[in-house]
């Protein structure tokens, strides 16, 4: 009887995770490059020196339980969002960004991206209908200029379908 309970709860806490990933950061990334920019400054993110020859790209997004609620309906609402497609990769890579010369600190979204299974980027997002925006040490808090198209692409994102995501 003991086996089945321990077996019933395992299987449980499998399916939950497989619901709801755990993620574990192992994660030690080096500082970005300088990367100067002035208020209103328009830019890409392909153009930040760590994303320009980023090769076999893949991009998590890590959505906080609390924001999940207030993202935009266009968006799927899982923890996790990924993508490998090189369309939408590159789409998000091409997307223009404003730099407002402030910095926000109440995002609790990440976003990582992998270039060859290396983590190379990394940064906050807001995926919030009232709030489209990253926020990292390269660039401050920048906003899409096309909050659609941006928006248009994190939608097409998948649902990280495996238990646990080790960011390292």
């Amino acid at each position: 009887m003991a086996k089945k309970i321990i077996l019933l709860l395992l299987i449980v806490s499998i399916g939950y995770f497989f619901y709801n990933p755990m993620i574990l950061s192992l994660a030690d990334i080096k500082d970005p490059e300088p990367f100067n920019l002035i208020p209103g400054q328009t830019f890409k993110l392909k153009d930040i020196p760590e994303l320009k020859n980023a090769q076999n790209t893949v991009v998590y997004i890590v959505l906080d339980h609390e924001d999940r609620k207030d993202i935009s309906p266009k968006i799927s609402k899982w923890k996790i969002l990924t993508s490998s497609n090189s369309t939408l990769v590159n789409g998000l890579f091409n997307c223009e960004f404003k730099y407002s010369g402030s910095d926000v600190s109440t995002v609790q979204n990440m976003m990582y991206i992998y270039s060859n299974n290396t983590l190379i980027f990394e940064s906050e997002i807001s995926l919030d209908s009232g709030s489209l925006g990253i926020q990292n040490r390269a660039t401050g808090w920048v906003t899409p200029v096309e909050n659609n198209h941006f928006i248009s692409i994190i939608g097409q994102f998948d649902r990280y379908n495996l238990p646990v995501l080790i960011i390292k």
